[in-house]
């Protein structure tokens, strides 16, 4: 795993570099500049072309800086400016001055035009606007943007690709569509949350001090080191916990079955299928390794008399995972109330129950356990409230301040998953667009329930089960399209692949 900062937190660990552990700006700026001189030196063919797109603030400072050192390597690089070289300030002009070679000033379209064209053959070094972007991109920079995006070059961004904001992955307006971007010291939250990661390219993070002193905070990405703790020899299936599943109803069984069998290849100990009594023989005929438990049905969904039954299913649980293929009926809006508000263990909700919590969230208030919800972007802007989007604007501070304001932690399913609890936050980057299929959340929510009990001994808590979740079911997919394609892959393809993805992440004997 590896900190992600916000942009505020980045300038305050540049001033604390600077000023509490005296390295100066300007070796910072050139630490960094090595990084983006590392990955143009990779790119460069035979005739060593560079094209440098400075701004007038410390990317592109960073950008002056990197252009002196290709120059110093024998590469031949055209530094161009987007503005005035008398408007320049601090170290972005110490750096412009230090550079041995001349800066073509870009004062409007035409110039921008004329020294944009035929770089198509060049490596191009973003260097225009970084991560302190606060306003959309127009006018000369909206230009120049576009000019990048449309001359064929291979480019590299300096921290983040001009026109994201750090903050929110949101574009300001035009962005700069990067090959690769090189960040610096740690990345921001826009390198990971669309549409920012798909202007990313490959991410390096390049390390241009120490932070020694520093309070990072509790905002991490997931990298490929996630383990899972090895099983002791003298364990038993007790040791692993006990999951109710409560799913299904009348022709959504399958949601259901994938549920429990994901449960289990998480680790689940016991397993038992909390389910419609209609239910039960289609239930036990596919679930040899779990038990089944009949519940008051009515009309093939759970009858308002059910609450009996899920008593005694739910006593002496150690984790509950609730909604795949429920539907949303009178008795299955008692049930989910029900579930929420007693039994305090572990519970993980997503589908048909995150769709009855978002008629009156207000339930979450009463809720006891330790919880986590499931949405998508559809069912999240039902839950709180914002329309889609604009939670594709800022979905990250949405998701934060809803899952600390209702004590829960939140798992918004999408390209870039985002886990958090309003403290802690994770983005989980694993999966593939073939993932984007009916089963793949009831997987999820089974496999986060299978850790709640079996992912270590005595189980994970809701935040860490929902992050080992998220990627375990994001590799399985990964590993499934690259065997079926992405076309041809389906839910229980990724079901399958799950086995392979766990016994990877346990560490050596």
């Amino acid at each position: 795993m590896i900190p992600v900062l916000f942009n505020e937190q980045m300038r305050e660990l540049d001033f604390h570099m600077s000023k509490n552990l005296n390295i100066p700006s300007l070796l910072l700026m050139e630490n960094a500049a090595f990084g983006l001189t590392r990955a143009a030196i990779s790119r460069l063919g035979a005739d060593k072309k560079v094209v440098v797109v400075c701004g007038a603030g410390s990317n592109g400072g960073d950008g002056f800086a990197a252009a002196r050192q290709l120059s110093s390597k024998g590469c031949r690089v055209r530094v161009l400016l987007a503005g005035s070289l008398r408007a320049l300030e601090g170290d972005a002009a110490v750096n412009a001055k230090s550079f041995n070679g001349s800066i073509t000033e870009l004062t409007d379209k035409e110039t921008a035009e004329k020294h944009l064209e035929n770089i198509a053959d060049a490596v191009v070094i973003d260097a225009l606007l970084g991560s302190g972007l606060s306003r959309d991109v127009t006018g000369l920079l909206a230009c120049i943007i576009s000019l990048l995006n449309s001359s064929g070059a291979y480019i590299i961004a300096c921290d983040i690709a001009s026109g994201i904001d750090a903050d929110t992955g949101a574009a300001r307006g035009v962005a700069v569509k990067a090959n690769e971007t090189v960040t610096f010291q740690y990345p921001k939250p826009g390198h990971f949350l669309y549409p920012g990661r798909a202007h990313t390219g490959k991410l390096t993070v390049k390390e241009i001090g120490v932070a020694d002193g520093f309070q990072l905070g509790e905002m991490f990405a997931l990298t490929d080191d996630v383990t899972l703790p090895r099983r002791g020899a003298d364990t038993h299936k007790g040791s692993f916990g006990r999951l109710a599943c409560v799913v299904g109803s009348q022709g959504m069984s399958g949601a259901g079955i994938l549920c429990a069998v994901a449960a289990m290849r998480a680790g689940a100990g016991l397993t038992t299928a909390g389910i419609p009594a209609s239910l039960q023989s289609v239930f036990s005929s596919c679930l040899p390794q779990s038990m089944t438990f009949a519940l008051e049905d009515f009309s093939g969904s759970l009858s308002e008399n059910c609450l009996p039954g899920l008593k005694r299913l739910l006593e002496n649980k150690t984790a509950l995972a609730a909604g795949p293929g429920l539907s949303v009926g009178g008795g299955t809006t008692a049930a989910v109330r029900h579930m929420l508000q007693n039994y305090d263990i572990r519970k993980v909700f997503d589908a048909d129950a995150l769709n009855i919590i978002a008629r009156d969230t207000s339930v979450l208030r009463g809720a006891v356990g330790d919880i986590v919800l499931t949405p998508h972007i559809a069912e999240f802007s039902r839950l709180c409230g914002a329309s889609a989007e604009e939670l594709r604007q800022n979905s990250l501070k949405t998701a934060r301040e809803f899952a600390k304001s209702f004590g829960v932690t939140l798992l918004l399913k999408g390209p870039s998953t985002i886990v958090t609890n309003g403290t802690k936050t994770a983005f989980v980057t694993s999966g593939t667009a073939g993932m984007a299929r009916g089963g793949s959340g009831d997987i999820l929510t089974g496999v986060i329930g299978g850790l709640m009990c079996g992912g270590c001994e005595g189980g994970m808590d809701g935040f860490n089960a929902a992050m080992h979740g998220a990627y375990i079911c994001g590799k399985a997919g990964e590993s499934a399209a690259e065997e079926q394609g992405e076309l041809s892959m389906s839910a229980t393809d990724t079901l399958r692949h799950i086995s392979k993805i766990t016994k990877g992440m346990l560490p050596p004997d």
